[in-house]
């Protein structure tokens, strides 16, 4: 195996080391909430209620292990960070995603990459108790000071190819078919908004050359983990949080525009009002709102789409609610109490998008 490969063979090992001691682990932490069904159940049901379906669940799938690591599961809430003021393996978790989502795009990885790989998995195994996945998560990384320093040559970093990868958008349909659709009344409803949890993957010297391929790809893998958490997203807001994983907690326009090219190329799908969405949703049955008290997420950058769905909700318990009563409501249901000819623009985008897909008269 050759030189420059040997670190992207050890974050293989640390990953598939973690997959294989995670499982277990997960099952047996959620016994008392499922019983004898499998774990994977958890994930399945969630991304029912998104519109998500058609996939297969694996229980040695890491990247399914690290949803369960960090996501809110329903109104299970957090359980792996129960006790925990900490959030130990939300935070750590964030970070292998981010790590396997690269592997999973076939990146490039570097010496300091795989150390960081071996550490949090070894920091992960520890922190619950398995004694023996966290040693050998040590051997992987004293492998890889050993390959370094037997190295002949220091790593460094391939130039990038101006023509990595097309500057196209990926915009998913519209609407689509499913074989079962679920009842409409199980899936209306609101459910807490949750932040994308930041995680640290350069320094801010790297983001501003973008140079590299490695660190394209880090972008590109920060793009998608934002977009499975938190949307649909507002490509600024998404732009914001790359910055904040680089160390910037501003962005001058220069980087926002350099952050918000990289959109397009990573694994998301753009929908016709610019919101970046994870790969796999129909957006016809995500008929969720997520509420807040509007201190994060200003209504003008909530998707169009999350608002039909709210105005939708409100509706449904109050069907004589018009024009400004409605719009008042559907505000309050996001935290704003206030409204601005910004955020009335964005409303009336929210109601035309459901008049038009027939949900509202």
């Amino acid at each position: 195996m050759g030189e420059k490969s040997m670190p992207k063979q050890h974050v293989h090992e640390a990953l598939d080391l973690l997959s294989e001691r995670l499982d277990p682990f997960i099952q047996e932490h959620l016994r008392e909430h499922i019983g004898a069904l499998e774990w994977t159940s958890v994930l399945s049901e969630l991304d029912r209620m998104k519109g998500k379906e058609g996939w297969i669940y694996s229980r040695r799938d890491l990247s399914l292990q690290l949803r369960m690591l960090t996501e809110r599961l329903g109104a299970f809430g957090y359980p792996f960070d129960a006790g925990d003021r900490n959030r130990t393996l939300s935070s750590y978790g964030s970070v292998l995603r981010i790590i396997r989502n690269r592997l999973s795009h076939g990146g490039e990885f570097e010496v300091f990459d795989a150390l960081q790989a071996a550490d949090t998995v070894r920091t992960v195994l520890a922190h619950i108790g398995d004694t023996e996945g966290s040693s050998r998560a040590a051997d992987i990384r004293a492998a890889v000071i050993r390959n370094l320093l037997e190295a002949s040559e220091p790593e460094g970093d391939v130039p990038a190819d101006d023509n990595d990868e097309p500057a196209t958008a990926s915009v998913a349909p519209a609407g689509g078919t499913t074989e079962k659709a679920p009842a409409a009344d199980l899936l209306y409803g609101a459910v807490p908004w949750e932040a994308w949890t930041p995680v640290v993957v350069g320094e801010q010297e790297d983001l501003d050359s973008m140079r590299t391929i490695r660190v394209k790809e880090n972008v590109r893998s920060l793009i998608e983990d934002i977009a499975e958490a938190e949307g649909p997203v507002h490509q600024d807001r998404v732009a914001r949080l790359v910055g904040l994983a680089f160390g910037f907690s501003r962005l001058v326009p220069a980087r926002m525009r350099r952050i918000r090219g990289q959109i397009p190329r990573a694994s998301v799908d753009i929908d016709p009002y610019g919101f970046v969405w994870p790969k796999g949703i129909d957006r016809s049955r995500w008929l969720i709102h997520r509420t807040g008290d509007g201190s994060v997420r200003s209504f003008e950058q909530i998707s169009p789409t999350e608002i039909a769905n709210a105005i939708v909700a409100v509706t449904k318990d109050d069907a004589s609610l018009t024009g400004a009563d409605l719009q008042r409501r559907v505000l309050q249901q996001f935290g704003r109490k206030r409204s601005s000819k910004p955020a009335r623009d964005q409303f009336e985008l929210g109601l035309a998008n459901a008049k038009s897909s027939g949900r509202i008269q």
